[in-house]
């Protein structure tokens, strides 16, 4: 453990009908050595007593109540907009952070100032296999966790590690940066792939994500949206698409296109095949808004 003091950590958790799941991470940041600075929960237009059970049961968290299910960007960043900490972390309600995880964080940071997002190691609940260590964005937008199913040893005595992204599951992000490069972009609605246009956006502003293995969080993954399902798909590759239209230049997307033509003709994803046609099409609507918004001046 270092002797230097913990930075000020505001964690988010945004919960949209999380009640069952919300008491995980609120019982584990209680146990957290050092203490966070602030826990903000977000109600994200819940219709289960949510905001209830929070004040009932845990009056030292901040609950901001949104007024309707504000996706996983605009709950989040409603979350940072009501955070004062000197480092943010966005935490999902179904993950249980150990009682020591945000030192490693701390230390990170403070021992390089480029390093604007610091990822945690997430781990599986019943094996402790790795889940994510990191994530890995390949030509066409399709990601990989990097040592995925290792065992929990594989990864436990290394320093660090530099990545293209780091899990919006538990995803700490310098105060400096977030003024730099912005909230998340909302219109990845209603999840995935807000996080990983956003780790994008630091890097080329020339942060670092850097992932570290000292911070475990246990996860249990996709309690909202069933891993896999034709719904996962759909807004899985529809969001991949809006991710390249917003981070691709002109001259990369013949090798966009080889790498998503070698994908489908060498790994035949048929479950994939009517989640990417629907995507395919949507991306003439999305790169019209996007070329929109671009010239109105926006920074998203």
């Amino acid at each position: 453990m270092s002797d230097q003091p913990c930075m000020k950590f505001s964690i988010v958790i945004v919960s949209l009908n999380g009640r069952k799941r919300i008491a995980m991470p609120l019982d584990a940041m209680r146990k957290c050595s050092p203490a966070a600075f602030e826990v903000i929960v977000v109600d994200n237009g819940s219709s289960d007593g949510l905001s209830n059970f929070v004040r009932a049961n845990y009056p030292e968290v901040i609950l901001v109540r949104a007024p309707k299910n504000l996706g996983f960007a605009g709950g989040n960043n409603l979350g940072i907009l009501n955070a004062n900490g000197e480092v943010v972390v966005l935490l999902n309600d179904d993950t249980e952070p150990e009682a020591d995880w945000l030192q490693p964080l701390s230390d990170a940071f403070r021992k390089d100032p480029r390093i604007g997002v610091a990822g945690c190691r997430l781990l599986y609940p019943e094996t402790r296999k790795v889940q994510h260590l990191g994530g890995v964005i390949h030509a066409n937008g399709l990601t990989d966790h990097v040592a995925w199913g290792e065992e929990e040893g594989w990864s436990a005595a290394r320093p660090g590690i530099e990545a293209d992204y780091a899990t919006g599951a538990a995803m700490a992000i310098r105060r400096e940066t977030l003024s730099e490069v912005g909230l998340l972009d909302e219109c990845f609605w209603p999840i995935y792939f807000e996080e990983i246009d956003w780790c994008e956006r630091a890097r080329r502003a020339g942060w670092r994500i850097w992932i570290v293995p000292g911070s475990t969080v246990i996860h249990h993954e996709s309690q909202t949206t069933e891993r896999l399902s034709r719904n996962f798909l759909k807004m899985y590759h529809r969001n991949r698409m809006r991710f390249l239209l917003k981070n691709r230049r002109l001259g990369q997307w013949p090798g966009v296109v080889r790498a998503e033509a070698r994908w489908l003709a060498q790994n035949t994803p048929w479950d994939s095949l009517w989640p990417c046609a629907l995507a395919y099409g949507w991306a003439g609507l999305q790169a019209v808004e996007i070329a929109a918004r671009r010239a109105a001046g926006e920074h998203f």
